[in-house]
């Protein structure tokens, strides 16, 4: 139910709103960017690929900068080898730095993130439990003008989970979206 619900909003905020190449390129726009996640969890989670969804409020600053606030939601589930199946819920946000190579139809960056996030891990045999953690994430991606009103962006993330008790779990993200001008 929540996965449906957000994806429908995500959707009507696509589609209420123009993408427009030109208010990206003029440096000072605000837009949001709603994307979707391929997620391959550490060893250490006994996991198996997950998906999850997301949005990000960013602003160009200019040429080569933007600043971008992201929340996300994650699930995936687990084979414990103590207790059976489980499953995995991640909820969370990080503040991003990108910077741009350089702007044009196809944009290039690398990305650096600091944030944090519950870990919710539920499942018939285990005692299900909650906890909080830093996480860091880098990576690479790129966006591309489609046309002057569909622009498409994805990432490649590395994002280190310090998850009490546990040591430092490794995920690999897989990001997928479009990016929406807005004016405030």
């Amino acid at each position: 139910m929540k996965k449906s619900f957000l994806a429908v909003l995500l959707l009507g905020i696509a589609a209420l709103s123009p993408v427009t190449a030109d208010t990206l390129s003029n440096k000072e726009g605000y837009y949001l960017a709603p994307f979707g996640t391929y997620l391959e969890p550490s060893g250490a989670s006994q996991g198996s690929g997950g998906y999850g969804v997301g949005l990000g409020l960013g602003k160009i600053l200019n040429e080569h900068f933007n600043v971008e606030l992201r929340g996300f939601w994650q699930n995936y589930h687990n084979k414990f080898h103590c207790c059976g199946g489980g499953e995995t819920d991640l909820i969370g946000a990080t503040a991003d730095l990108q910077y741009y190579f350089f702007r044009d139809r196809f944009s290039p960056y690398a990305v650096a993130g600091v944030g944090g996030m519950i870990n919710n891990i539920t499942g018939p045999a285990l005692n299900d439990f909650s906890k909080e953690s830093f996480i860091f994430e880098g990576g690479v991606g790129s966006s591309y003008s489609v046309s002057k009103s569909f622009i498409l962006r994805g990432d490649v993330r590395y994002r280190l989970n310090t998850l009490p008790d546990s040591g430092v779990w490794n995920d690999a993200l897989f990001n997928l979206g479009f990016v929406i001008p807005v004016s405030f």
